[in-house]
């Protein structure tokens, strides 16, 4: 049945077939009519005659579709074959423009922030799609004109014909597909894909549409050329994105999402924000910060406390995580069974547990805490959750505690996403010669590589001529260094159930030291106007001293 006689039948007992929407090398795309439902209106696509094998691959896109429960996703509401061969979808009509057609409409020329507000809505639906279970979805096909916007500039993606799941250890796809001047390398050269895949075609759409319609496989050149204007960490991530071999990519979409929003905010470039076309700036950019050690018992959460209650000295809303798959720690350092809220609720538990119940908080001043249950984490952690723990906390500097688990796959994700990364090592050098220390600094190396920002911290001295032997151990001298604390003032501290950085001249003595640090990580405004805020008048120095 062609396309001309099509129109006007009734297909499927009930659904009569309107005008033709679209067209692809394998499908149609009709407005169709529900006989049953007076009035609803659906959009039907027709997968051209199909063979035992498309007929396969027909019924797994069916199948994924009516798994899908996003509202800004297609939902599939029918499927059924025809005796002639044919597959029908029946899915939700979604009325407005595609991205290709505003493109077009407004001379191939749109807001820098509106582009980065469809990025941060694309990042959330590939992060949804590449961790849905049991399989992760590969979208494969991101393109503007695969892209549709309502009313509230909502972006929604059609059209999953190309897309498959992802199935691990499997070396190439059996079929390579997707539109030339938006795939992937290994798209053509039968290759596995996965979730880079989708993303170097998220690059490629931000290339096209931040260089007024240009492909970057044709021009070769770097975005900064062509828009020079662009803030240079927009244009990095698109240059990381676009790569040619996926292990030299952004990792997942939420690493690329933390990324444009080191330097445009959500709120910013929101729909009623639409004219903006500056970057985001404030006195405190979001900022998540890894923390972890080089090796067990260096100190790394000490390290974490005395971050977040430096910043909460400076007024600065914080909150510090404890990595779900280490040992749990933070709750006894922090008293919590006289300290934390009454009922209090692990978010970790609530998040792995897929409870809806709103998430508890644990706040001290300026800092939120979110500690494991002092029994450990009982559950398995997956990186998905690590985001979505992310989303619920929403302060402006959170700090995740990962101990010594840099090899944890999620800890491994978060890594990714985070704008800072502090590694604590002690004074030891033989310590850092030992084979593992040797894979951490690899790791680290990596990262630094992919534009990560890496700090050494010290957790204590190395006297004299062993300095020199221990800073050659190191990939570089530390930044800054950990003053010893009297035990005397620490067994005080806990005898009186208190954080020992909550007392005023210790957590002076510990910012001081820590001050080269600060420095790399919070604005330089920010920095100055705590100092103004922390002076003492002469008034009150004279009274201390009388």
């Amino acid at each position: 049945m062609s396309k001309q006689s099509l129109i006007g039948t009734c297909i499927g007992g009930r659904y009569r077939i309107g005008d033709l929407l679209g067209q692809g090398g394998m499908s149609h795309v009709y407005l169709a009519e529900d006989l049953k439902l007076k009035g609803k209106k659906w959009a039907v696509k027709e997968c051209l005659p199909l063979e035992a094998d498309d007929m396969t691959l027909f019924l797994e896109e069916a199948e994924m579709l009516a798994r899908l429960q996003h509202p800004q996703l297609p939902q599939l509401v029918d499927y059924f074959t025809t005796e002639d061969g044919k597959g029908f979808l029946v899915m939700d009509y979604i009325q407005g423009p595609t991205l290709q057609d505003l493109f077009e409409e407004k001379g191939r020329e749109l807001p820098v922030a509106k582009i980065v507000h469809m990025a941060f809505q694309l990042c959330d639906l590939l992060h949804y799609l590449h961790t849905f279970q049991p399989r992760p979805i590969i979208y494969r096909d991101l393109k503007p004109s695969n892209v549709m916007l309502n009313e509230q500039n909502q972006v929604r993606l059609i059209d999953f014909g190309v897309a498959r799941h992802f199935k691990h250890g499997k070396q190439s796809d059996t079929m390579q597909m997707g539109t030339i001047g938006f795939a992937a390398p290994e798209q053509f050269l039968g290759l596995q894909t996965d979730a880079r895949t989708d993303l170097f075609t998220l690059g490629s759409m931000l290339y096209y549409l931040l260089s007024g319609g240009q492909y970057a496989y044709i021009t070769q050149k770097p975005l900064e050329q062509i828009r020079p204007d662009l803030p240079e960490a927009l244009t990095s991530t698109v240059r990381l994105l676009l790569q040619e071999h996926p292990q030299n990519r952004c990792q997942s979409a939420m690493e690329v999402k933390m990324r444009l929003r080191s330097i445009y905010s959500e709120s910013a470039a929101a729909p009623e924000a639409l004219n903006l076309h500056t970057p985001y700036t404030t006195s405190t950019t979001d900022k998540l910060i890894v923390i972890g050690g080089l090796f067990a018992g260096v100190g790394a959460t000490f390290m974490a406390i005395t971050l977040a209650r430096i910043l909460h000295s400076m007024h600065i809303p914080n909150a510090l995580v404890e990595q779900p798959t280490i040992e749990p720690d933070l709750y006894m350092l922090l008293y919590g069974d006289s300290k934390a809220p009454k009922d209090y609720q692990f978010a970790s538990n609530q998040i792995s547990g897929r409870t809806s119940a709103t998430i508890s908080s644990w706040t001290n001043g300026f800092t939120t805490w979110v500690p494991l249950h002092p029994e450990g984490f009982q559950s398995s952690w997956h990186p998905a959750d690590s985001f979505k723990l992310l989303h619920t906390i929403k302060k402006p500097i959170v700090i995740w505690d990962i101990s010594t688990h840099w090899e944890d796959p999620s800890v491994q994700e978060i890594c990714h996403s985070a704008d800072e990364i502090i590694v604590v090592v002690d004074a030891s050098p033989g310590k850092c010669n030992r084979p593992s220390s040797r894979v951490h600094f690899n790791r680290f190396d990596t990262y630094q590589q992919r534009g990560k920002k890496v700090h050494y911290v010290a957790n204590g001295t190395m006297p004299g001529h062993f300095r020199n032997e221990w800073v050659d151990s190191l990939p570089e001298e530390p930044l800054c260094t950990l003053p010893e604390i009297p035990r005397t003032e620490v067994m005080r501290a806990v005898w009186k159930g208190e954080c020992i950085q909550d007392q005023t001249e210790v957590l002076e003595k510990l910012k001081d030291s820590l001050n080269p640090l600060l420095r790399e990580i919070l604005p330089a405004d920010t920095i100055r106007k705590s100092s103004l805020k922390g002076s003492k008048s002469l008034f009150s120095r004279f009274k201390k001293h009388s």
